[in-house]
């Protein structure tokens, strides 16, 4: 259990920075495209030697559907946004997903929200907005931060979204959502003419992706699965506000992305209202 959680832990809280440094000479869509496909690939060949039966076209569609809203529409233009933002300050406005996912959930299914998750939600929003603010001191540019806090709204919804489609092997699903998600990016980058060259692949760049597509997508992918059959939701769901932490650390030591108190201040707020909203009790 402890190998598991440490891999959730610090592979998915390196996968902010390790996004940062792709997009740094990669087009996010072409880099995103390429880290699913190749994800997508190594799982769909894992799923035909276990033997799994072959997904069925309503399970492809429900696939597409989810994979699209999730790793395109979230991931992929949150990635974008990471050509603006330091990748701490991205995670965090990422780590409100939580919060957005228990709002869909009352929308959605009528999930009713107690006080103390309802305080975890108002105390997450007012340390995003006290980040943005000028007394947070970090200057955020506004439509960045803006589309990176939509794509947060986006990862709630399609995560409530996938109860509509749970037929069939979660992993199987995971790996139709990412060839899914892959197909529609080539479409995306071709559309929107994202120039990539051979030159675009530095050293780092690849590295950084093949770092997303083994320990964040395969590996990270593989232990958060193994969480959710084998230990307590909540233990499971801790990630959503260690990951930032991890990604805040990262960035400030190696990419020598700017550190001040108030980030932390704005952080601390952000972190302890998702760990409420998590550790609410259920209703």
């Amino acid at each position: 259990m402890a190998v598991a959680l440490a891999a959730v832990y610090v592979l998915w809280g390196s996968t902010s920075p390790a996004m940062k440094i792709a997009v740094s000479s990669v087009p996010p869509f072409w880099m995103a495209a390429i880290r699913f496909g190749c994800a997508g690939s190594v799982l769909w060949t894992w799923c035909r030697l276990r033997g799994l039966a072959m997904p069925t076209a309503r399970e492809w569609g429900g696939a597409a559907v989810t994979g699209i809203v999730l790793l395109v529409l979230s991931n992929a233009v949150y990635a974008s946004t990471l050509q603006y933002l330091p990748s701490g300050i991205g995670a965090l406005v990422f780590a409100l997903a939580p919060l957005w996912m228990a709002l869909f959930a009352f929308a959605m299914f009528g999930e009713k929200l107690s006080r103390l998750a309802m305080g975890g939600l108002a105390l997450g929003l007012a340390g995003m907005v006290f980040l943005y603010s000028p007394a947070g001191g970090q200057q955020l540019p506004a439509w960045p931060t803006a589309i990176a806090l939509l794509t947060s709204l986006v990862w709630g919804f399609g995560s409530i979204l996938q109860r509509r489609f749970r037929d069939g092997n979660v992993v199987q699903t995971s790996t139709m959502q990412m060839l899914a998600a892959s197909a529609t990016l080539i479409v995306l980058a071709l559309a929107s003419r994202e120039h990539v060259a051979a030159a675009d692949f530095t050293p780092s760049a690849l590295g950084a992706i093949a770092y997303l597509v083994v320990f964040g997508s395969i590996v990270g992918f593989s232990a958060y699965l193994w969480l959710m059959n084998n230990v307590p939701t909540t233990l499971a769901s801790t990630y959503a506000y260690v990951n930032p932490m991890v990604s805040l650390i990262i960035g400030i030591g190696l990419l020598h992305e700017p550190f001040s108190p108030r980030l932390a201040i704005g952080a601390a707020v952000i972190l302890t209202g998702v760990a409420l909203m998590i550790l609410a009790p259920k209703r």
